[in-house]
């Protein structure tokens, strides 16, 4: 009888953790042998807009990296999609972007280590929710990938970001071979998957109902996202129940306590506590309820069952999800004031020089 083949058998993601990205590697490994740092390159930092010529003071090397993002072809039907789901949601997704998914990643103890080597995501961690939230609208505005768009600019940065962090780190004597490769595929396979398939998760939780084509389609929108980022083709799954079973596969083999992803989580929270926000909940309830018994507990967030009881409720879920706004273009205006008009240096995030910045 044939045997059915196991999806991402551990071979496979065992492999994955030892794996980098051969493009943005070998691009940054030039860029810092040959002297060159974007942080303090007028051209890089002014380097915006899809539409902007590749600057010809470049390094050849850089030149045809970004030209090779900048061709990567996007399926019209798939973009639509997935732009008009986030145009439709997108408040409710950044808010879940800062309750859910950051939090989701910093229970991946190996992945929090990588972030801690950063002194400013501890001492700054509105700055990482920011940068994050501007890179998440700059890829998922329906201008994204227009001439007018972000959308290939912010991918190609912080995908040379990630090369940074893996470039430095193995040249220092603060990271162990015997943990993979820093940002490694499984990592960022599993990072793609908490901006679309656990923001859908954070959708469902809060009241929304997202049928099954529209989660398909956003996770697809998303797949195309981590092409651009580097992440390999087979760990971006086709489907609901792929996607599913990848993010369970990365959770079992990854997820546990740690000191860093507690600090994060702690730090983060304490942030979004200080920020005003559409419902009544407070932030650790919420929280709480959006990540889980499990995943709180591994990050040191506080837990309790009867206050998650509370949200749960209908007549709760349903207030929740009220006070987000029903006008999507009004909405998606206010975030686009709020995220879009920003530049901040050119990239949504500081090209990481050295390990304590």
């Amino acid at each position: 009888m044939k045997t059915k083949a196991i999806k991402y058998p551990n071979e496979a993601l065992d492999l994955a953790r030892k794996t980098g990205d051969n493009l943005a590697d070998e691009t940054v490994k030039d860029l810092f042998e040959s002297g060159f740092n974007p942080l303090s390159n007028n051209a890089y930092n002014q380097l915006v807009f899809n539409h902007q010529n590749i600057p010809d003071a470049f390094p050849e090397s850089l030149k045809q990296y970004f030209k090779e993002i900048k061709a990567y072809q996007i399926d019209e039907n798939l973009k639509e999609r997935g732009a008009n789901f986030y145009v439709e949601h997108a408040s409710a997704i950044m808010l879940c972007l800062g309750m859910l998914s950051l939090p989701y990643c910093y229970a991946a103890a190996e992945g929090a280590k990588v972030l801690s080597f950063s002194k400013r995501i501890y001492e700054q961690p509105e700055k990482r929710l920011t940068e994050t939230a501007e890179f998440v609208f700059d890829v998922c505005s329906p201008e994204a990938f227009t001439p007018n768009g972000k959308g290939f600019i912010s991918i190609a940065k912080v995908r040379l970001m990630h090369a940074a962090i893996r470039y430095h780190l193995n040249k220092s004597n603060k990271w162990s071979s015997d943990l993979g490769v820093p940002v490694n595929q499984e990592d960022m396979a599993g990072t793609n998957l908490s901006f679309s398939l656990i923001a859908i998760r954070g959708l469902r939780k809060l009241g929304f109902s997202i049928s099954s084509s529209d989660s398909l389609h956003y996770i697809r929108y998303w797949n195309i996202i981590g092409k651009m980022l580097g992440v390999a083709s087979h760990l971006l799954p086709e489907n609901n129940q792929d996607s599913f079973i990848l993010e369970h596969k990365i959770k079992s083999r990854n997820f546990r306590p740690s000191k860093e992803g507690e600090m994060l989580a702690i730090n983060l929270q304490n942030y979004i506590k200080n920020q005003p926000l559409p419902f009544r909940f407070p932030t650790e309830t919420m929280m709480a309820y959006l990540l889980g018994e499990k995943i709180c507990g591994m990050i040191g967030l506080p837990y309790d069952q009867l206050d998650v009881d509370l949200i749960s409720n209908i007549k709760n879920l349903n207030a929740i999800r009220n006070v987000f706004p029903t006008n999507h273009k009004k909405e998606f205006a206010i975030l686009k004031k709020q995220f879009g008009e920003r530049n901040l240096g050119g990239t949504p995030f500081k090209f990481l020089t050295n390990l304590d910045n």
